[in-house]
């Protein structure tokens, strides 16, 4: 069964999944979902900067559910002229999705270039015997690893490691064991405390696995037609939820 291509509505290319149909971006914009759910709710550039000013070359990502590889390229995009490589674990259930991806369209705008190279850097890595497969090329070091993530992560450095975490896999609905509580520790043990998590989901019952994980939970911006989102971090301010939601986390199910 195939994927199938869908052109977003800020001109960037997407896809449908072949068996429950989700698609993997909002129809208003892929890439503006990327850059601006994930990489800049993470605050990329501006960690980077903090990073660069203490002497430090690399920005380690945890981008879990690789998809087409778009969260990727606005990382890359948003570490533009500052002279860090951008250091990424990828985590991905289903190879068919980025090749599929490397298949698309080229696309325009300003993400393209980042866009291309993470395409390319998926390409070797698809094509790689090695598990997990490496790729270092043009400012991104990028290690996929293949399988079901919560196997995958145990084998990631169970110390603070990552300066931000993407959390994109599909749905609760559809993916549930990686919306827990159990796997949402295992991402919170891997955080430096000044990382920041940021995922589309806005339901209880993730902020509840986050916030039992031991991370500071606060509302994602509103991108496109999505009202809000979800941010976490272990130390680091978060933009405050409000009282009653708070309360609501705070109480058992």
């Amino acid at each position: 069964m195939q994927h199938e291509p869908l052109l977003t509505s800020d001109g960037s290319w997407s896809l449908t999944h072949a068996l429950h149909g989700e698609g993997f971006h909002a129809r208003e914009g892929a890439w503006t979902q990327a850059l601006w759910r994930y990489a800049r709710e993470c605050q990329v550039r501006l960690t980077a900067l903090r990073l660069s000013s203490e002497g430090l070359r690399q920005f380690r990502l945890l981008d879990i559910g690789t998809g087409l590889g778009l969260n990727l390229a606005a990382a890359h995009h948003e570490l533009r002229g500052l002279g860090l490589e951008l250091v990424a674990d990828s985590l991905e259930l289903d190879p068919a999705v980025p090749r599929a991806a490397c298949a698309l369209p080229q696309e325009q705008g300003e993400g393209a270039a980042s866009i291309a190279i993470v395409r390319q850097a998926l390409s070797n890595c698809l094509d790689s015997s090695a598990a997990p497969a490496e790729v270092a090329t043009d400012g991104l070091r990028l290690r996929l690893w293949l399988g079901d993530a919560r196997t995958t992560i145990l084998a990631l450095p169970s110390v603070p490691t990552y300066d931000a975490v993407f959390l994109d896999p599909f749905s609760p609905r559809v993916e549930g064991e990686l919306w827990s509580e159990a796997f949402c520790r295992e991402v919170a043990l891997r955080m430096q405390p000044q990382a920041r998590l940021s995922t589309y989901a806005a339901g209880s019952a993730v902020r509840r696995a986050l916030y039992r994980a031991g991370l500071q939970v606060g509302t994602g911006a509103r991108v496109g037609a999505k009202r809000e989102g979800t941010v976490a971090s272990p130390q680091g301010p978060v933009p405050a939820l409000e009282p009653r939601v708070l309360r609501r986390l705070q109480r058992d199910p």
